[in-house]
């Protein structure tokens, strides 16, 4: 089997056995929905555009009159994972797909698994806008070619109740203490888990590139902390959202700053830090799969969710970081601080962008099929 299909299929088999349920943006979400499967076709005459990505991720697209102005008939699918959209891809999705949003780290093993078409940057208008820093990271080229568009990001704070914790925690171990006990919120997504954990543990800045040793002492201490001292090991986001809001946990052991938003919407006021430790970042880009049956509008809506009025849309409904420096004016002053934008550079010293695990080792490095054993082991303690 060659390594490309090796890679894939770990994806795969981790989409089939634990969703990675870091964006669920409604609280209780159902693990996926889909509103509508596809080939399907309207009964008038329209454009049929299908799109992948996270609920809640639609925001933009729906964003403004660009749906009546191009007379598309949209069909999004839900997913609760990124490797999902990998499995719907290789399983009938390739050339009845036109759009999806992908976490980065994922773009260099579907490039290689012609999953996905290179971008075509002179018709990406607002690619100049775009922050910089995450336009020029490498894993989102492949032989040369952009294969996405970053669009959004965010990173993977400790949460706390201001109520009961009145000083920010320090370090992520903080919540480890006995005033804590049974208190502590996690949440099963096992990327995220790792890229926060895998730092904690090993004090190596990127917690995803470990070896084999170092990745069964990161899952024991995510062990120790899920059966002495955490209050439930949520499927979703938006399920530690409603414990804070019921008063049941006061502190998380993994986090995301669209929790605070919901959570506040609940009635209930949660905080967030960055511990010196720091913590993982995310960055979603849209990408066209291989064969897209209308490339053109592809590259339109592309152009659209990347513009000022959708970006702001998006960012304040879901507390998201984006992407079109442009749109940061437009911001409420909070939330264009609380990310920082005035020194990425910075911001990303604490919350830092990491890759996948490898696919295959070089004797010394644990693999993705690796952690996905071993994450097994948290799954079921």
């Amino acid at each position: 089997m060659s390594n490309r299909k090796q890679g894939l299929g770990a994806l795969a088999e981790l989409s089939a056995r634990s969703a990675l349920s870091r964006r669920h943006v409604l609280a209780g979400a159902a693990a996926v929905g889909t509103m509508a499967a596809f080939g399907a076709r309207p009964a008038f005459a329209k454009t049929t555009m299908t799109w992948m990505g996270w609920q809640g991720y639609e925001t933009p697209i729906l964003s403004g009159s660009f749906l009546a102005d191009n007379d598309i008939d949209f069909q999004p699918t839900f997913i609760s994972s990124n490797e999902e959209i990998i499995t719907k891809l290789q399983a009938g999705g390739i050339g009845k797909t036109d759009l999806i949003t992908m976490y980065f780290g994922y773009l260099p093993l579907m490039a290689e698994g012609e999953l996905l078409e290179p971008i075509d940057t002179a018709k990406i208008e607002l690619l100049p806008k775009l922050i910089p820093q995450f336009v020029a990271q490498d894993t989102i080229k492949y032989q040369g070619n952009l294969m996405g568009v970053p669009w959004n990001w965010g990173s993977l704070p400790l949460m706390y109740d201001p109520a009961v914790v009145t000083t920010p925690p320090e370090s992520w171990l903080d919540i480890l203490k006995p005033e804590h006990k049974g208190k502590v919120a996690m949440v099963d997504d096992p990327l995220g888990n790792l890229l926060i954990w895998g730092t904690v543990v090993t004090g190596k800045p990127m917690g995803t590139i470990l070896t084999k040793e170092e990745m069964v002492q990161v899952i024991d201490k995510l062990i120790e902390i899920k059966t002495k001292h955490a209050r439930a090991f949520f499927p979703s986001y938006g399920d530690m959202s409603d414990a804070f809001a019921r008063n049941e946990i006061t502190v998380s052991a993994i986090g995301w700053e669209a929790v605070a938003v919901w959570t506040q919407a609940k009635g209930k006021t949660i905080k967030y830090t960055i511990p010196k430790e720091g913590t993982g970042m995310f960055m979603d880009c849209l990408c066209i799969p291989k064969d897209a049956p209308h490339m053109d509008l592809s590259y339109k809506m592309i152009n659209h969710i990347i513009s000022p009025e959708p970006q702001k849309q998006f960012a304040t409904e879901q507390s998201a970081g984006i992407t079109n420096l442009d749109t940061v004016p437009m911001l409420p002053k909070e939330l264009a601080e609380s990310y920082n934008y005035a020194d990425i550079d910075g911001f990303m010293q604490k919350a830092r962008l990491q890759p996948v695990p490898p696919t295959e080792s070089d004797g010394s490095v644990a693999t993705y099929d690796d952690f996905l054993n071993e994450y097994q082991r948290l799954s079921k303690a």
